[in-house]
């Protein structure tokens, strides 16, 4: 017999369920934000294999704290993507911790870093955007 619920959206609800409308667009917003995860990972790892070729481009030339904040990026973030995409509660987490860590660590050593100060500053935004859309999506689900 099979299943109302469907495992990978089992968070979301029974499948083919109507959604309201302000959680799509917390979900397209996370999805979203997972492509941009993976695209931030993608760079993170032609950084460190040292794909481009230049002292600002080089993962050896750049700080401990920088070197840090790119290796935490290569691993954490495509893990939080596929949680994003999937729409789980720990996909957000993962995200939100890593996107403190990361802002943290850039905060902290703002030398050396460079191009990752605007990569955090990004991620606040992001994080502000995710606030305001699960907040809307909260009182649409009140009232």
């Amino acid at each position: 017999m099979s299943s109302p619920y469907d495992p990978i959206d089992a968070t979301l609800g029974p499948a083919g369920a109507q959604l309201p409308l302000w959680q799509v667009r917390v979900l397209l917003y996370l999805r979203c934000l997972a492509g941009f995860l993976m695209v931030k990972t993608v760079y993170s790892w032609t950084l460190i294999c040292g794909v481009w070729d230049g002292d600002t481009s080089r993962f050896e030339m750049l700080s401990t704290a920088a070197q840090a904040a790119v290796i935490w990026a290569a691993i954490m973030n495509p893990v939080a993507a596929v949680g994003l995409w999937l729409g789980a509660s720990w996909g957000v987490v993962l995200w939100l911790v890593t996107a403190m860590v990361q802002i943290l660590i850039n905060a902290s050593a703002p030398e050396g870093v460079g191009r990752l100060m605007i990569v955090a500053a990004i991620e606040t935004v992001l994080v502000a955007g995710y606030a305001f859309l699960t907040f809307k999506a909260a009182r649409e689900s009140e009232g």
